[in-house]
């Protein structure tokens, strides 16, 4: 009687383990980046990033006049200013949050990989200790 490779559980569930879930992993992973790149809109903020808060600007009119210009004009740089710093904020925060997932996921990933070992070393340790060896 001859046993198939495909009949012996642990050893399908160990070449699971370091191919499809590895794949997996790393899809998960890259979801993960493509929504936060997605959520706050890094390149298009990097695109817009002097342009007026909400596109609300003031026309300077016909005629001209000293007070309506700078009234204008210091209404339209606090508005851009306003845009600055809060899509400035925002980037920052995005790209926070795009390291910290760019670490996590590595992170994971080499946990994943090198826990089976771990937990191997872990159960050699402990029938160690039991036989009194350690």
């Amino acid at each position: 009687m001859r046993i198939k490779v495909k009949n012996i559980v642990i050893l399908r569930f160990w070449g699971w383990y370091y191919t499809q879930a590895v794949k997996g992993l790393i899809k998960i992973w890259r979801n993960f980046i493509i929504f936060v790149e997605e959520y706050y809109s890094i390149p298009l903020l990097i695109k817009t990033l002097f342009h007026p808060w909400r596109r609300d600007i003031t026309k300077y009119g016909r005629g001209f006049s000293f007070k309506k210009f700078f009234e204008t004009l210091s209404f339209n740089l606090i508005s851009r200013s306003i845009g600055f710093s809060a899509r400035i904020t925002i980037i920052i925060i995005g790209v926070l949050c795009l390291v910290g997932i760019m670490v996590s996921g590595f992170l994971a990933l080499i946990i994943w990989i090198i826990l089976p070992l771990v937990l191997l070393v872990f159960i050699m340790v402990g029938f160690l200790l039991i036989a009194g060896l350690l």
